[in-house]
């Protein structure tokens, strides 16, 4: 009897490590995002706040679009926002894109559309999509939008608002993602929070050394901040002109809002599973900035903490129960002496010990991934899938490594893009990046201060 319960004790004591490393993450998690919540602006701050004048031009460039067309041409005539003009750039499409879009646009002179058919070497095709239309926008404002992006009525009117009140260079919307498909309630809220793992929110918005963040389908700017950055010229050869700009404004000085409007705005980001893999692919890489390191590890991240802790921690149950099982098996022995009933209730102890903390830490995690799924406004029963969701993602982060080493080509917007990979800066390199950008920023607002006693009130382009 005492050998039974000594071959058990190690294993389980040992299993009790990714119990508390489990319970540990899931109580960081909900502590992490409760926090975060107090500082990230949400969409409905907007409608307390005096209505931005000015014309809105929005251009939202297109390509190969006809399953989402129709419905964002609904979106944008549906807007209490009624100053504005929406230019679509039909970019080299091949299917019916263009005959869905006029006839929904039918009757709003508001709405018009100019095709293109051509892409220069050294531009990216979203990127210079958007140039042909920020060409024809005469608007005070200027959104850049994708046409998979759905709008509630009042959501031009609540960003704009936000976008006047703080004066920012570039204001971004975060909105929900569709969750028609399984593979989309199975996948997208995990890949969504890797991608805020890397880029929080709430660091996004903060004054103080801010995490620079946009996300592209939506990009608000003035239209004087846009010209004064270069416009998409900024960002020409970048699959992920959001993060870019997000960086290159940082580090020129300009101010970032990022705000949450799960409640207005809807993504319907991808159709089937190949296109969401190749999507979040390049949205991984891109973010990671091509460094194949920083991929591995979070892959690797993401498969030690949603995969094999919980793992774990169930074999801990698992263990726990056949313990228990088996002390009160051996308390039923008889020993005049009394050590089988010692070292039964021992082993009922342990096994006690094993089976309250696999189930406790399994019950915390699974609490944590709900709130997750809710944030993102997900079905909260894919939760319990979230292990074969994680392993799935992490193998997207660790080919996302394994494509750049070898360069293979990533295809996006109808061509093919061969990505160099870079090294990861030393830590010398990024303190003295971090201060010429921190002197930067502090001279910009030295700058804006100065114009704002200018006796001809001429404004400082950012």
């Amino acid at each position: 009897m005492r050998r039974y319960d000594a071959a058990v004790s190690l294993p389980g004591m040992l299993l009790l490590i990714p119990c508390v490393l489990l319970a540990l993450v899931a109580a960081i998690v909900v502590l992490r995002m409760r926090l975060a919540e107090r500082s990230i602006p949400k969409i409905d701050e907007g409608d307390r706040l005096p209505p931005a004048s000015g014309l809105l031009s929005i251009v939202i460039p297109a390509h190969n679009e006809a399953r989402v067309i129709e419905d964002s041409v609904r979106t944008l005539r549906r807007q209490t926002r009624r100053n504005l003009e929406v230019t679509y750039v039909l970019d080299r499409c091949t299917d019916r894109t263009r005959e869905l879009l006029v006839a929904a646009a039918a009757g709003d002179d508001r709405i018009g559309f100019v095709e293109n058919g051509s892409c220069p070497a050294d531009w990216a095709g979203k990127c210079n999509a958007c140039r042909v239309g920020a060409e024809r926008a005469r608007g005070d404002w200027i959104l850049f939008t994708d046409a998979d992006c759905r709008f509630e009525p009042e959501m031009l009117d609540a960003m704009l608002a936000i976008a006047e009140s703080r004066g920012a260079a570039l204001t971004s919307a975060v909105g929900r993602l569709t969750f028609r498909h399984r593979f989309e309630r199975l996948l997208q809220p995990v890949a969504a929070l890797v991608l805020f793992r890397v880029f929080p929110l709430d660091k996004a918005n903060r004054d103080d050394d801010p995490w620079p963040f946009a996300n592209g389908q939506f990009l608000l700017f003035r239209r004087d901040r846009y010209l004064a950055i270069g416009g998409h010229e900024l960002v020409k050869d970048a699959l992920l002109e959001d993060l870019f700009f997000a960086w290159r404004i940082h580090h020129m000085g300009g101010r970032i809002t990022v705000v949450d409007a799960s409640s207005r705005m809807e993504v319907a980001m991808y159709e089937t599973p190949a296109a969401m893999r190749s999507g979040w692919t390049r949205i991984f890489i891109e973010s990671c900035n091509r460094i194949p390191k920083r991929l591995i590890f979070l892959g690797s991240e993401l498969l030690l903490i949603s995969v094999l802790l919980p793992l774990l921690a169930a074999m801990a149950v698992l263990l726990g129960v056949v313990e228990f099982a088996g002390g009160a098996a051996s308390a039923l022995v008889a020993d005049p002496a009394g050590s089988a009933t010692t070292v039964a209730s021992s082993s009922t102890l342990e096994a006690g010990l094993l089976l309250l903390a696999g189930l406790a830490s399994l019950a915390m995690a699974l609490g944590a991934v709900m709130l997750v799924h809710a944030r993102q406004r997900a079905p909260v029963l894919w939760a319990f899938a979230h292990p074969l969701a994680a392993a799935r993602v992490a193998w997207w982060l660790l080919d996302g490594a394994r494509m750049l080493r070898r360069r293979v080509p990533i295809r996006w917007g109808g061509r093919e893009y061969v990505l160099e990979p870079r090294r990861r800066r030393s830590k010398a390199e990024r303190a003295r990046q971090a201060e010429e950008a921190r002197r930067t920023r502090a001279g910009a607002r030295l700058e804006g201060a100065a114009s704002s006693h200018d006796p001809d009130g001429r404004a400082s382009g950012t």
